[in-house]
């Protein structure tokens, strides 16, 4: 049973940020799309350095944060980014 809640809570860090981004790059919104991309990169970078030099965090616990809550959400996101904008062109072509 605790495995299902690993998943959903994974399913969780990927679905928020892939609705946000599908919206706003659907809207035309590029920068904060981007701007949620580079925060989410930034956090992964910190983590993944504090697995390798402990500097307050447990080096095991960042990595736990990492692949199961910040990988997540930086592959939703991209993944959202992507349809956002693929949704967007299509959008743009129809209104020719």
């Amino acid at each position: 049973m605790g495995g299902l809640w690993i998943i959903a809570g994974m399913t969780f860090c990927a679905l928020v940020p892939f609705v946000v981004q599908v919206r706003l790059a659907r809207a035309g919104k590029f920068g904060p799309v981007l701007s949620v991309l580079a925060v989410v990169g930034a956090v992964a970078v910190i983590l993944l350095y504090a697995t390798a030099k402990p500097f307050g965090i447990d080096p095991v616990q960042a990595m736990a944060i990492l692949l199961l809550g910040v990988v997540p959400a930086g592959l939703g996101g991209g993944a959202g980014a992507l349809l956002g904008k693929l949704l967007r062109n299509r959008d743009d072509r129809r209104l020719r």
